[in-house]
């Protein structure tokens, strides 16, 4: 059984966590990474909910180093928090946060409620939470890479069961449009991934919006949000008649023959954000 943390127990969660927004703010303002690196948990997981290229879950230390490393660069390293607001009791603490960057010549301000566990003098698991999701999902889509386009029209044998695309197939459509993204930004998979290496899907999420009809073309823009040493995460809009139908999200992971993780060719991180 877990026991409750006393009032020393609490004013010590609260106190680490103004340590590490203090160092947190150091390394947005100059890159600075000691002090936050020295107060995450080996194991500590990271949330941001949501389908913007900042979104995403990331476990370990060095993969939420990567993370906010690689928010601080999405925001031309104009990351800004001021603290409004704040809560503790036990091992959490809240707080409230307006932040501001400027992502792609312009300036997006924005509030989040932060929740942090403490556990053993580190910082444990966060989540980032916004309180206008939709304005961060738009504000934050400006600053993705230009996407790749594919469109397909869809057939009869796509809607065998109905006159409507099917839920499975439509996760065809977004695997040959990230086949061909791959192919028109590094070339065939083979060949650019070598056979040493392969790709498999580590999750997928699917935002079903609007029905789709036997002869209808399908326009799937997709976007590499964000390369790793190991994963690429993608993004996906899919329009018909300029009606988005659906918004999808996965991660590809980079195994080696055995079926272990593996790094990505040089030629392929080098296009890292």
């Amino acid at each position: 059984m877990t026991a409750m943390c006393g009032p020393a127990d609490s004013a010590g969660a609260e106190g680490l966590v103004d340590a590490f927004l203090a160092g947190q703010q150091a390394m947005y303002a100059d890159g600075e990474e000691a002090a936050v690196d020295e107060l995450l948990a080996d194991d500590v997981t990271w949330h941001v909910p949501g389908r913007s290229p900042i979104a995403g879950d990331f476990s370990g230390r060095a993969a939420v180093l990567r993370y906010l490393r690689f928010r601080r660069s999405l925001a031309g390293e104009t990351m800004e928090t001021t603290e409004r607001g704040q809560s503790h009791h036990g091992d959490g603490v809240i707080r409230l946060a307006d932040r501001h960057a400027r992502v792609a010549e312009g300036d997006v301000f924005w509030r989040t409620a932060d929740v942090y566990r403490v556990a053993n003098g580190k910082i444990a698991e966060a989540w980032s939470v916004p309180l206008d999701h939709q304005y961060v999902e738009e504000a934050w889509a400006a600053a993705r890479p230009r996407p790749f386009v594919y469109a397909q029209r869809v057939r009869p044998q796509d809607c065998a069961a109905s006159t409507m695309l099917g839920h499975p197939r439509f996760l065809e459509f977004f695997e040959a449009a990230f086949i061909e993204c791959w192919r028109d930004r590094f070339g065939r998979i083979d060949a650019s991934l070598g056979d040493e290496r392969s790709l498999t899907v580590g999750a997928v999420n699917v935002n079903y919006i609007g029905g789709v009809c036997c002869d209808d073309e399908i326009q799937i823009s997709v976007s590499l949000d964000r390369i790793t040493k190991r994963s690429i995460t993608v993004h996906y809009e899919a329009v018909v008649d300029a009606r988005t139908v659906a918004e999808a999200t996965s991660r590809y992971v980079c195994l080696d023959r055995t079926g272990n993780p593996a790094p990505l060719p040089d030629a392929i991180t080098a296009h890292r954000r």
